[in-house]
């Protein structure tokens, strides 16, 4: 798919605000607009541009190939350093938001901040913009939104201070992405992630880790159980916490029994379940591989000896991720429902109900009561259906 400059590209790049912020769907093209603000115009001597992605990885990898192909052959490129040195001394640099020590320095004419709603905010106030002071020059802010923080701010900055402006589309309207490829994420997504990732929404959720679960639609006794079952396991002495449920032909998950254990361990653990439920699959927490509640076996050794077929990841998912997945299943972009829990299950429903998420997203675990059965649950949930928000496109420069 060609990067094309249509008259909405064209007005951000031409627009002449000092501050400019676009907040964007994923693959619109962000990072190619703000590479070619950065360089566009006329680069006096010895100036000095930057890129700044939220960690130098992310920049090496998504923002240097770029600036790279840009500048092929009329500029000496360093690629320890993700650097590009025009002829007359000029330099346009990749940074990383990650070593804020190598963010320090003289004057900075151009800078981009990408994704900003992953930086810390003192970056900006008290690095970055101080830099731009001595040579009066510019920035760019451009990400997707995380609910309502630092990147919420500047937006609402460029829509009322006469030196910003900003603007905020979806991910369709960057004409990247396939009508298709559009219904397979709402398939995919939860609403709530749908329009923060796609459509841009500053979204918030209270702080409930679980914020699609509504009692009166995901409690409810099943018709009949299936043949296909699983079992959820998070391992802790205090409390051990397991959860059994069936998959339905639509691909439904029906959680309908739980066991919890107060100072136990994996060995009794996995004899009571054995009796309760038989022999089915497990889906523990990936960390047992290489620890032990109680002896020299690690716990997943425990549950193989003790005739489970054990399922984890081998790096452990990102609680993030898992919380994703987990709200998807609860109601997806579709509005459709894809777990349901009996009633009986008081544990897992007071996780659901109770739990909140942390300061980063994740699972507060303040509480030594509650989110084990949460926990239990939601490892079957990601590993058999992560969030995937790759979206497949190419890009070729006219």
């Amino acid at each position: 798919m060609n990067w094309t400059l249509n008259p909405l590209r064209r007005e951000i790049l031409l627009d002449p605000h000092r501050f400019k912020v676009v907040v964007a769907g994923r693959r619109f093209g962000k990072t190619y607009l703000a590479l070619m603000w950065l360089c566009l115009g006329n680069i006096e001597a010895n100036e000095r541009r930057w890129f700044i992605a939220p960690t130098y990885r992310q920049g090496k990898m998504i923002a240097f190939p770029v600036l790279r192909q840009i500048f092929r052959g009329r500029a000496k490129i360093n690629e320890s350093e993700l650097k590009v040195t025009l002829p007359n001394g000029a330099e346009i640099c990749i940074k990383g938001a990650d070593n804020e020590d190598s963010l320090r320095g003289a004057g900075l004419n151009r800078v981009v901040l990408d994704e900003y709603a992953m930086f810390k905010s003192h970056v900006w106030q008290e690095i970055v913009l101080p830099m731009l002071a001595t040579t009066q020059g510019d920035a760019m802010f451009i990400g997707t939104p995380d609910g309502y923080n630092s990147l919420y701010d500047l937006y609402l900055k460029g829509q009322s201070d006469p030196e910003w402006m900003s603007w905020q589309y979806t991910t369709i309207e960057g004409g990247f992405v396939a009508d298709d490829e559009i219904d397979r994420l709402k398939s995919n997504m939860d609403g709530r992630l749908y329009r923060q990732e796609m459509e841009a929404s500053f979204e918030t959720t209270g702080n409930r880790a679980a914020y699609n679960f509504d009692r009166d639609i995901h409690i409810k006794k099943a018709d009949g159980l299936t043949s296909e079952r699983f079992i959820g396991m998070d391992m802790n002495v205090d409390y051990m916490s397991a959860v059994i449920a069936c998959v339905y032909t639509d691909g439904t998950i029906h959680y309908y029994d739980e066991i919890r254990q107060s100072n136990s361990n994996t060995e009794a653990m996995s004899r009571e379940m054995r009796k309760r439920w038989g022999l089915h699959p497990i889906f523990p927490d990936p960390a047992g591989k290489a620890r032990s509640t109680t002896s020299n076996r690690s716990d997943h050794q425990i549950l193989k000896d003790n005739g489970f077929h054990v399922i984890a990841r081998v790096a452990h998912p990102t609680q993030k991720d898992r919380l994703s997945a987990l709200n998807r299943m609860l109601l997806d972009a579709k509005d459709r429902v894809k777990m349901t829990i009996d009633p009986s299950c008081i544990y897992l429903i007071k996780d659901l109900e109770q739990v909140q998420r942390d300061k980063k997203g994740g699972i507060d675990k303040s509480n030594p009561e509650l989110s084990h059965m949460l926990d239990a649950c939601s490892y079957y949930i990601e590993y058999k259906h992560p969030i995937v928000q790759r979206v497949g496109t190419s890009i070729a420069w006219n």
